[in-house]
């Protein structure tokens, strides 16, 4: 039987698996090696924070992802099918490690997210729209 995401360690292990398959993907791999160019180094840790803060609680996050998604969206358009592949691949993380209330809101949090960011660059581009 698989556990719930309780601890830190478990937040870890969700978001490195994560962006390992991520990094490889076909859909959405180049977005961060070549658009947004991230250094995993200083990424990995900032997500975990990020997502402990979301699913745990804790408050060791510090940032605007909505901006960063914003900003990289003006380099290369953001669509829907690549946010269905992020949440394809983050589902399929969470079900082949965890299960229960928390691993569930993961995923819910995720579709939040992913609906909240398309929404935002849509307005994004209408107002650029009316502008030019």
């Amino acid at each position: 039987m698989k556990k719930d995401i309780e601890t830190s360690e478990d937040v870890a292990l969700l978001v490195n698996t994560f962006y390992y398959k991520v990094q490889k993907d076909d859909v959405i791999g180049y977005f961060f090696s070549e658009v947004a160019k991230v250094n995993w180094d200083e990424h990995l840790p900032h997500m975990i924070q990020f997502w402990e803060t979301v699913l745990l609680g804790k408050a060791t996050f510090e940032g605007w992802p909505m901006r960063t998604h914003l900003v990289l969206s003006q380099k290369e358009k953001l669509k829907p099918h690549h946010f269905e592949r992020w949440i394809e691949l983050w589902y399929g993380i969470i079900d082949e490690k965890f299960e229960g209330e928390i691993a569930n809101e993961a995923k819910n949090r995720a579709k939040i997210m992913r609906d909240l960011i398309l929404f935002k660059i849509d307005q994004m581009e209408q107002k650029q729209g009316f502008i030019q």
